[in-house]
């Protein structure tokens, strides 16, 4: 077998091996360096949110790692066709194209001095809310609740990481599978350089909660 195809396979392999996945704005804006995520090339099932003045919208959309050299590095970005998709979703199941719902567009941090935040979908009120007696937040619980549902989103030690400098961000929300009810995009970190995309959804939830996790992205700053 040639090296190439080797290279090929490895990187299907990777594909496939990573399951369902999403990435969030600045993931699509990230330049990559020396080579594109392996995890990320292969897949032809993308679906791209893209949000105008008319609303908000899944579509079918093409990915393509476009390579460009910054001296003697080669660095890859990240093209989607149609171009200037907000969110990326590969092999997420429970979603397909058509107009869907955007309450959240921009990062919404969880901190000491703002610990919860509302969000509204039509008629149902939810907040989520940032608990931590820790100054440097090493003991963050996040909860979401609505009504009389509370379901823990984040607990102590949930990353895997020793704490060190947490960060907690809600990347977007909205309606994603059309439901009514409301779906999640975040990044919740208890290490500054780790940045998990985590995608809960509310149609795959159990009877007992409100959302649950259906894909992710594994991040390191560069």
């Amino acid at each position: 077998m040639s090296a190439l195809s080797i290279v090929f396979l490895a990187k299907l392999l990777g594909s496939l091996l990573a399951g369902p996945i999403v990435l969030s704005r600045s993931d699509i804006d990230e330049d990559y360096y020396d080579e594109a995520p392996a995890e990320l090339e292969g897949r032809s099932d993308w679906l791209g949110l893209f949000v105008t003045d008319g609303g908000s919208r899944l579509d079918p959309t093409r990915v393509d790692f476009v390579p460009r050299q910054d001296g003697a590095v080669t660095v890859f970005r990240l093209v989607t066709d149609p171009p200037n998709a907000e969110l990326l979703f590969s092999d997420v199941r429970p979603l397909s194209a058509g107009t869907v719902t955007t309450v959240v567009r921009w990062p919404v941090g969880l901190r000491p001095q703002q610990p919860h935040t509302e969000l509204r979908i039509g008629t149902r009120s939810y907040e989520i809310q940032l608990q931590a007696s820790d100054p440097h937040l090493c003991d963050a619980l996040i909860t979401l609740s609505h009504r009389n549902t509370r379901q823990k989103l984040y607990e102590p030690g949930q990353s895997g990481f020793a704490c060190d400098e947490p960060h907690f961000d809600i990347l977007w929300a909205g309606d994603l599978d059309r439901d009514g009810k409301l779906d999640l995009l975040v990044t919740f970190s208890s290490k500054y350089s780790y940045y998990p995309r985590q995608l809960f959804l509310s149609s795959s939830s159990r009877p007992e909660d409100l959302v649950s996790e259906v894909a992710r992205y594994e991040r390191f700053a560069q």
